[in-house]
């Protein structure tokens, strides 16, 4: 399968709403000698750092137009415009010393994640600043985020995924879940969770509402199928193959999961004010039995950026009700910038005569890892639909996973009432059909391959989830910054 350049991002990688960083520097209240070349030392130090953040996608915003904060009056300036700007984060530039309740009073006032940041030069003095700065914000607490800010001396990269971090939590709260059909699906405990207690300090809101919204939208797109002809020939001109079996896999069936598709996203259009980010359907038994199909197009094109009416925005999806699965797909891609997070079902199997990890969802997972970078005719020409394995019908959307790097699998869970958040980073392998034929069991199915450096029966004792989550690239280190500041626990599952 060719595999598009990485350069050449597909369009549903287009950057999401960029996170606003305010940056101010803090300078000697006193007339000290040689203050004015202090101050202008200590802007150069932030054009930097900003213009290194800026290059890496932020939206980097200094309120006192090269001017650092050496009195309450500038400190009361800032927060005025920090919270007129309604920035994400806060970045203080603590290159030499200063008053640390300036800083004190701007993180009381403006309540956002918060990094100290000093220069690794011989010239600046970051050491004791950070450390008064820091002490006085551990002995006032004034707020969560300026007890646990983070603290970054010289290392700009260290700076980038402490804000990827903190910027994608400060989205997911203020971004909705809905959870279509409701949780527990199955009589899975694992995939509910409590709302109320993951509102105060995860998400902004968790919204629940019956399936019968979807069919009802399904029904009367049914009624004018123009659009669901539309939408299977643009699969079939992409070169996706349609298989059909004249039992669970028919023409009619296909039409029906169509529009249940497309239901799905007219529904998001109707509550577009609840600014929802993620969805998950429960499917079982609900629409796989009772409706008579399964749901499977919903969870492989909601987390894609185009389908046969154009561009859509990317919707990180999860089956089965399945609330901490979706709430780490939603972070995962606020994470990224917009990458389609992975999402299914694990199971191992053994190649060459080592043990690997599959990721596989019951029918359908974003058609994105059918060739993650490439364009919609590479993405579309890997993808098959073809009979699945269970419900009372319906097409399973398939595909054998190309290699695309290195990957992070994670998932939140809890253990014990405790919130954990599970990773592991490895490469992906490529997946050939066969591979696909050897697994008996859902070879209809999307197939992604870890080579992850996990042992079995450690690997099996620590499992939290038979769901887990994954995107391109090594976010560990992001993951690390969202646990810090969220007070979670990390558990490595390689090793």
């Amino acid at each position: 399968m060719k595999m598009g350049p990485v350069a050449e991002k597909h369009n549903m990688e287009r950057a999401m709403e960029k996170i606003k960083i305010g940056v101010v520097s803090f300078t000697d209240p006193r007339a000290v000698e040689g203050i004015d070349d202090i101050n202008r030392q200590n802007i150069e130090y932030q054009e930097k750092l900003v213009g290194y953040l800026n290059r890496k996608g932020f939206k980097c915003y200094q309120p006192l137009k090269k001017r650092c904060v050496d009195s309450r009056e500038a400190s009361g300036e800032a927060i005025k415009k920090f919270r007129n700007e309604d920035v994400d984060l806060m970045v203080f530039g603590c290159w030499k010393w200063t008053d640390p309740m300036l800083a004190v009073d701007i993180s009381r006032r403006v309540d956002v994640p918060l990094a100290l940041v000093g220069a690794d030069d011989e010239t600046s003095t970051p050491l004791g600043c950070i450390a008064a700065v820091g002490a006085a914000l551990w002995e006032i607490a004034p707020n969560e985020n300026a007890l646990n800010h983070a603290r970054i001396i010289g290392d700009y990269d260290e700076v980038a995924a402490w804000a990827r971090a903190a910027g994608a939590l400060s989205k997911l709260k203020k971004q909705s879940m809905l959870l279509w059909g409701g949780s527990y699906c199955l009589k899975m405990s694992h995939l509910e969770d409590d709302p109320s207690m993951l509102k105060s300090f995860l998400i902004g809101d968790i919204l629940i509402e019956d399936q019968y919204f979807l069919i009802d939208g399904a029904e009367s797109i049914l009624q004018k199928p123009a659009r669901v002809k539309k939408f299977i020939k643009w699969m079939q001109k992409s070169g996706t193959e349609i298989s059909f079996d004249g039992k669970r896999a028919r023409p009619e069936v296909l039409d029906k999961q169509v529009a249940l598709y497309l239901a799905a996203r007219d529904r998001l259009e109707q509550v577009s004010g609840e600014n929802i980010k993620g969805i998950s359907l429960r499917c079982q038994p609900a629409l796989s039995e009772k409706y008579g199909i399964t749901g499977c197009l919903i969870p492989a094109f909601m987390p894609f950026g185009e389908d046969a009416e154009g561009p859509r925005e990317v919707i990180p999806a999860t089956c089965e009700g399945d609330i901490k699965g979706l709430l780490t797909s939603m972070l995962l891609c606020n994470m990224t910038g917009g990458t389609p997070p992975g999402f299914g079902d694990i199971r191992h199997i053994k190649i060459n005569g080592k043990m690997m990890l599959i990721v596989s969802n019951c029918g359908g997972a974003s058609v994105y890892y059918s060739c993650p970078g490439g364009c919609t005719g590479d993405v579309m020409s890997g993808v098959y639909l073809r009979p699945q394995c269970q419900g009372a019908a319906g097409c399973a959307v398939g595909y054998a996973g190309p290699a695309f790097g290195v990957t992070t699998l994670s998932r939140l869970i809890r253990r014990d009432g405790e919130y954990i958040m599970q990773y592991a980073v490895g490469e992906s392998v490529g997946v050939d059909q066969e591979l696909v034929g050897r697994l008996g069991w859902g070879d209809t199915w999307p197939v992604s391959l870890f080579d992850i450096d996990f042992d079995l029966k450690r690997f099996t004792r620590m499992m939290g989830s038979n769901h887990y989550s994954f995107v391109p690239g090594d976010y560990s280190g992001e993951l690390e910054y969202f646990c810090s500041i969220t007070g979670i626990q990390m558990e490595n599952l390689a090793g």
